[in-house]
């Protein structure tokens, strides 16, 4: 319990302090102003916020688009969100929209509003794309034959200094920070990853990193031996990208706190890998966030796992939705009531209350009642094996078939081993595919009981409890049923579902 109250205390904690930093810069840096227009195509059906903010840095006016994640409305007041920062926003928001809300709601990278930064210079092309190119690229770097005296330390210093603290106040954003960019974009992105310490994640589209003899990646290398503040890096590449060796150089003397990933795309070119490479960048940035990356037993183990998560991140970011719907689930299941209510404090605080939040709290209420549970997954899986003396009775191969139902077919199609192998008991369990291919499983829990020999696993989907084969030994036969051990599972109407049967017959000794 202790652990989901961290949780829920460290994100109000950063509520306080974000709101002070706010309150203390709102006398210091520009407005974003809401223009007539209400929004504008972001993707999907989608809508983006278009705002205008007038730049001291800069001196001039930039058009700014933000796009609100889907629980913005729903969630609490207190809750802040992740910010990523995107580049060419005119055209790259979409597609980082797109993906973002894709991740996002299947568990995968956390909710974030996106800020797209628009391009200025008219309807004259040549200017624009002069003016991008100027912004775009960081000083001592020439592109396209320009000069090495461009403007993206200056960009860098309108985004971090005006941009991010009048967006902190105008919506719920806080750190951590992601920065999007391709071809010129993905160079200052590249540079962001060198030199700055606002953003934790930069992904790095299609960028022509070889340019001025590896200036970029020099610079991120050097970096990466004296490192300030964990960083997470992608490089998805269609035509440009980098060079191998700089590459190799950069992994082989980056930090552990640093996540590096890079990809080169095959029958994608640099105008089409946009969608791709945002995808797969972001997945990859925030690939310890993931649902799929979190562990999944025991139930106990997964909020902690996401004060880890922040940890690296440099600050607090919510579980995944639909990983706290199921957490919620099973710590009911489990029989742990104030550890569901907890849970699910954080599912209201971070996305706003679940459909049939009255019958779920009703459960939740009832589950509190009760006395703790006696049998727990964590306690059954740390239990000891037994010792080769103890197991010296079921030591060999045991074969047989697990059923459901007098009616349904028989066939002796998996293999129980038990043996000892180091001067410690293992077992697993040995299913033949209708290929002829052998899996093997090794086992969790072993134990020697009066009856014969209890054997199981982790259930390899929810519900998250152990399957416990509970065998009774007679004529060198293990016979018995199979049940959920550590949780109490129920169907929907409240009945318990049917057991399983088996039976496994020692062949070898």
């Amino acid at each position: 319990m202790k652990s989901y109250k961290f949780l829920l205390i460290g994100l109000l904690s950063i509520v306080a302090t974000t709101s002070s930093a706010r309150s203390a810069q709102s006398q210091q840096t520009p407005s974003l102003i809401a223009e007539a227009e209400r929004t504008v195509p972001a993707s999907r059906g989608g809508s983006a916020q278009p705002f205008k903010i007038a730049s001291t840095i800069l001196k001039e006016t930039r058009r700014i688009l933000v796009v609100l994640p889907a629980s913005y409305s729903q969630s609490a007041p207190g809750r802040r969100y992740p910010v990523t920062v995107v580049v060419d926003g005119e055209y790259l928001i979409a597609t980082v929209a797109a993906v973002s809300d894709e991740l996002s709601r299947n568990g995968q990278i956390p909710e974030s509003v996106i800020v797209g930064i628009e391009n200025v210079g008219g309807a004259d092309w040549l200017a624009s794309n002069k003016k991008r190119v100027y912004d775009l690229t960081p000083p001592g770097l020439s592109v396209s034959g320009s000069s090495r005296n461009k403007g993206g330390d200056r960009f860098l210093d309108f985004i971090e200094q005006e941009l991010l603290p009048a967006v902190d106040r105008q919506f719920r954003t806080a750190a951590p920070r992601a920065f999007v960019g391709v071809s010129s974009g993905g160079i200052l992105a590249t540079y962001v990853a060198a030199t700055r310490s606002t953003y934790r994640a930069v992904v790095c589209l299609d960028a022509p990193v070889h340019l001025g003899e590896n200036w970029l990646a020099k610079k991120l290398a050097a970096r990466a031996s004296e490192p300030i503040v964990p960083m997470r890096y992608a490089s998805l590449e269609a035509k440009f990208g980098w060079p191998d060796e700089s590459w190799k150089t950069l992994v082989a003397g980056a930090p552990s706190s640093w996540k590096l990933y890079r990809e080169k795309f095959q029958l994608e070119g640099h105008e089409t890998m946009q969608m791709l490479g945002a995808y797969l960048g972001l997945r990859q940035v925030f690939s310890d966030y993931s649902r799929f990356s979190a562990p999944e037993a025991p139930t106990t183990s997964i909020l902690p796992y996401y004060s880890k998560v922040s940890t690296s991140l440099g600050a607090a970011v919510l579980p995944p939705k639909k990983l706290l719907e199921n957490v919620v689930e099973d710590l009911l299941i489990e029989g742990r009531g104030a550890a569901a209510r907890e849970a699910y404090n954080t599912l209201v605080f971070g996305y706003g209350t679940p459909t049939e939040s009255a019958k779920l709290l009703a459960r939740i209420a009832e589950v509190e009642r009760r006395p703790p549970p006696t049998e727990t997954v964590e306690g059954l899986l740390a239990t000891p094996f037994p010792t080769p003396e103890e197991a010296r009775a079921f030591i060999g191969d045991w074969v047989g078939d697990v059923w459901m139902g007098a009616n349904e077919p028989r066939n002796d199609k998996s293999t129980l081993r038990i043996s000892v192998v180091d001067g410690r008991v293992i077992g697993e369990t040995i299913r033949r595919t209708p290929e002829g291919e052998e899996r093997a499983q090794r086992l969790q829990y072993l134990k020697v009981t009066p009856q014969g020999l209890t054997w199981g696993n982790m259930n390899g989907m929810r519900p998250r409890g152990v399957n416990l084969f509970e065998g009774r030994l007679k004529d060198d036969t293990l016979t018995g049923t199979v049940r959920f051990g550590g949780i109490d599972f129920k169907r929907p109407d409240g009945s318990a579902p049917e057991p399983l049967h088996f039976s496994f017959k020692r062949v070898r000794k």
